[in-house]
């Protein structure tokens, strides 16, 4: 016979697990695991603490808790990630999404709130390049008003999760999903605005991450190339012809190649090239518009 035991003595023991871990916040890891697998939020949990717990679903918590005491990220643990007013899927076939991104998000929405100040009618086409979780695309949709939302993606299985994440947070929204790599789908948009978070590590800077990220996140969303320009130097130099008169391309960067990434620009004829900081102080977002 199975030994009956209360949730709460359940997760005081997760709590310790995690604690023995060096994982902060373990408490609330706890709770939040739990919450994730019985389809309850953190306050609910709270109330069942004196409750029986049910044996599968003990079970289920300890196989969630042993994935998170390996080092797998805890967003791919509990199968969410917040971003912006979104929650959204995500798991090992797209990068979780990050909090300097949302930064990304909120300049293209300024940048477009300007533009079209007034206006009655929709805001034009974006085009989100290597959209992964959807996050950027989504967000858009639903915070601005577009007329359309392209978003490209190299990887199949990552456009499985950014629709099934459109059908649960943004349906109806004017949201299209395009296999292929860069612009290359979109050639013939002529979107008014294109923002892109693309790989921008070197393999090196891969090889040195902490091994939650390492071991777990997609590579390709995050290695670009020998250098970490790769990509990026694409998009600078494919956006020019794509882009529409007087439209914004808006992309993430890494801080420490921040002054490359704006030289790379202003070869590729982005005059109006700058670059912004993000929360943190980090020089992050590569802004330019297309000259009419």
């Amino acid at each position: 016979m199975l030994e009956c035991r209360l949730v709460g003595a359940v997760l005081a023991e997760a709590t310790d697990s995690l604690k023995r871990a060096n994982i902060a916040d373990a408490r609330r890891e706890a709770l939040t695991i739990w919450a994730s697998l019985a389809g309850l939020d953190i306050g609910q949990v709270w109330l069942l603490q004196q409750e029986t717990a049910d044996a599968p679903m003990v079970e289920r918590f300890g196989r969630a808790l042993a994935r998170r005491l390996a080092g797998e990220p805890f967003a791919y643990v509990v199968g969410t990630a917040g971003f912006r007013t979104l929650d959204l899927a995500v798991d090992s076939r797209v990068l979780i999404p990050r909090p300097e991104t949302e930064g990304l998000v909120e300049r293209v929405l300024a940048w477009s709130a300007r533009r079209w100040t007034g206006g009655v009618g929709s805001w034009g086409t974006v085009v989100d390049v290597g959209t992964g979780s959807g996050c950027v695309a989504l967000s858009l949709a639903a915070e601005g008003r577009f007329r359309r939302v392209l978003a490209t993606d190299t990887a199949a299985a990552a456009l499985d999760v950014a629709r099934h994440n459109y059908e649960t947070v943004a349906p109806g929204t004017p949201v299209e999903f395009h296999l292929g790599a860069g612009l290359d789908p979109v050639h013939d948009a002529e979107p008014d605005v294109i923002v892109s978070n693309p790989p921008y590590l070197t393999a090196a800077e891969f090889a040195a991450l902490d091994r939650c990220v390492r071991d777990y996140e997609p590579r390709a969303a995050l290695v670009g190339g020998s250098d970490g320009m790769e990509q990026i130097s694409a998009l600078l130099f494919d956006a020019m012809d794509v882009l529409a008169a007087g439209g914004l391309l808006a992309i993430e960067i890494d801080s420490s190649r921040a002054d490359l990434a704006w030289r790379l620009a202003r070869e590729a004829g982005w005059h109006s090239a700058r670059v912004e900081a993000d929360l943190f102080a980090r020089q992050r977002y590569l802004l330019a518009t297309k000259e009419s």
